[in-house]
């Protein structure tokens, strides 16, 4: 039988993510993410959301909160993505959805998965290897909210708990910053396609040991990173990205290796 936390949270805190749809990318470049987080605290004050951490990576977005009410979370977190979506159509002449679903949330249980989910929400962007430091990305929360400092986190709690907005009756969990206690998060399925490009191209680099000039101008080098590229499902547009070759260059080298 599991075991059940024993001190709980007695607000609504609430880990929120939300996905990109067919594997697109919702973040094309910093300015998108930028127009992103504009609206993540255009819109806090209008529901009475509390923004604890967030993280904008290029396909997803992680963020907690502390909200009364599942409905204003509901009304947030629709205006945010509904403002992005119409910002994102007209800015790349698309039409249709932008996110996969609405969102997932996950409520928060203790003052643990609380301050774990603060963590984690931190070091995506160096798990996902855009980064070797979360100080590094600009688009979280830990430099804009925390002053690149996690233990800075308990200060955060605290304060929710001096204000009231945590139960008083209940003390937090001891040794919270110690491990997950088999805490499940929630997760995106898909890895940032261009960490994952950018990785195997460094990993075959270091491979061949050839710089990437060599890699791009020696056609038999390119036929062996494009193939290792497509087998992880790595679109043209950001082979092209990487690589810095054009995309009808890179379509042309697949069909020659298909035939």
């Amino acid at each position: 039988m599991p075991r059940t936390a024993r001190k709980y949270i007695t607000g609504s805190f609430f880990h929120l993510m939300t996905q990109e749809i067919n594997r697109e990318y919702i973040f094309e470049n910093n300015k998108d993410k930028a127009v992103y987080e504009k609206f993540i605290f255009l819109y806090k004050d209008e529901f009475d959301v509390n923004i604890l951490s967030y993280s904008i990576m290029d396909n997803h977005t992680h963020i907690l909160i502390k909200v009364e009410t599942v409905e204003n979370m509901s009304k947030f977190m629709h205006k945010v993505n509904t403002q992005y979506a119409m910002y994102y159509n007209k800015e790349y002449d698309r039409t249709g959805y932008v996110f996969k679903n609405r969102y997932k949330a996950q409520m928060i249980d203790s003052w643990k998965h609380l301050y774990r989910c603060i963590d984690y929400i931190h070091d995506n962007p160096v798990k996902a290897g855009i980064c070797k430091n979360r100080n590094q990305y600009q688009y979280s929360s830990f430099t804009k909210l925390y002053q690149d400092s996690q233990t800075k986190a308990m200060t955060v709690l605290e304060r929710y708990l001096k204000d009231g907005l945590i139960n008083q009756n209940h003390d937090r969990d001891e040794n919270t910053s110690k491990g997950n206690d088999n805490i499940i998060f929630l997760e995106n399925t898909d890895e940032d396609k261009r960490s994952i490009c950018q990785k195997e191209i460094d990993k075959y680099i270091l491979e061949k040991q050839i710089d990437k000039n060599i890699l791009i101008k020696n056609r038999e080098n390119l036929r062996e990173i494009v193939i290792r590229l497509k087998s992880k499902k790595i679109s043209y547009r950001i082979m092209s990205e990487k690589l810095g070759i054009g995309r009808e260059t890179l379509r042309r080298l697949n069909t020659e290796l298909s035939k």
